[in-house]
């Protein structure tokens, strides 16, 4: 049989079909690559997105656009700054996932210097139910980043961020917070107790010119916002009560003003000393007592040891356990003061 063409010829027919078809197949496979890779781009950076984000408010600006306002209901965590770009993160702190804050904060513009006006718990959130972060010492600078709603500052501790209830940070820094001035049982007393913290002013033998001239200066240096002045002279010198009156109620306005509160101590009883006897102290408590300006407060040791007792070797000095119960008196009826007012 006569073939009429040949099997090349017959292929090369064919050929510009099979080529558009290897073009059309190699252009859905790349167009289906390039939608998985998107499609997984997108899961992945929503699922970063959704890992990374704090529910909180929508950032507010504040009356006169200088702050931010975040919720407190969705904010349980402490949050870490990020010097780099002064920036957030947070990290979860709390014991467990039930507590919750139903407060909001608002952030300063600027941060705040304030200072401790006693011993001071750092929480994780604003409120006593969530962790101790730690304690600060009374007096201790603190950056502080906001306020909350519910009465507490957000402030900077370490390297986190804690929370310290509003009354216990103030503007001015506290002076020194207990001043004593006094002879040679405040010396003792000093001794016994072992607060380095306190402002011990006091020499043995003394009464009203160590008073006038080293004490009172000494007193005006160390005073400020929260001190507390307890005074107890006159043990040395019990017919000078009249110029510790007059000293005392000429002073009082200046250490009022610079924060303080001030006491004076009644001088406390003697047994069997042969130049001091308790009726001449009795004498001097009492002019005491009524010549001081009504805004000095009166520390009745006298009476307290009369009636719980006290030791001393000498008849004028006690021994360590008076002295440490007398001192405990002071700062209780100060505290106890100090709620009442």
């Amino acid at each position: 049989m006569k073939r009429t063409g040949s099997r090349k010829t017959r292929s090369r027919k064919y050929m510009p079909l099979v080529r558009i078809f290897l073009a059309v197949s190699i252009l859905m496979m790349a167009i289906l690559v390039t939608e998985y890779e998107v499609q997984r781009l997108q899961a992945r950076n929503t699922a970063k997105a959704v890992a990374e984000s704090v529910e909180v408010e929508p950032t507010r600006a504040s009356a006169e656009g200088a702050a931010r306002i975040l919720t407190g209901e969705t904010v349980k965590a402490v949050v870490k700054r990020d010097s780099a770009n002064s920036t957030y993160k947070a990290d979860n702190l709390l014991k467990n996932d039930s507590t919750k804050a139903d407060y909001k904060i608002t952030l300063f513009e600027n941060t705040k210097k304030l200072y401790s006006n006693d011993r001071v718990n750092v929480r994780s959130g604003a409120g006593t139910d969530f962790d101790r972060l730690g304690v600060v010492k009374r007096d201790t600078g603190m950056e502080v980043l906001g306020v909350t709603d519910n009465g507490w500052y957000q402030v900077m501790y370490k390297d986190e961020v804690g929370y310290v209830r509003e009354d216990l940070l103030q503007e001015a820094e506290p002076g020194v917070e207990y001043i004593f001035a006094g002879d040679s049982r405040t010396v003792q007393m000093s001794q016994a107790v072992k607060n380095s913290e306190y402002e011990w002013i006091a020499k043995v033998g003394e009464g009203y010119t160590f008073f006038s001239n080293e004490a009172v200066p000494q007193i005006d240096a160390s005073v400020g916002d929260g001190s507390v002045i307890i005074i107890n002279y006159g043990v040395n010198d019990l017919h000078n009560a009249e110029k510790y009156i007059k000293l005392i109620n000429k002073k009082i306005d200046s250490w009022i003003s610079a924060g303080a509160t001030v006491y004076y101590a009644a001088v406390t009883p003697v047994s069997d000393y042969p130049t001091i006897t308790n009726d001449d102290i009795e004498a001097f408590n009492s002019e005491m007592k009524d010549g001081l300006d009504s805004r000095v407060g009166w520390l009745d040791g006298y009476s307290y040891l009369q009636n719980h007792g006290f030791s001393t070797g000498d008849g004028l000095h006690y021994n360590e356990t008076t002295y440490k119960s007398l001192y405990t008196y002071y700062v209780n009826q100060v505290a106890a003061n100090k709620e009442a007012a």
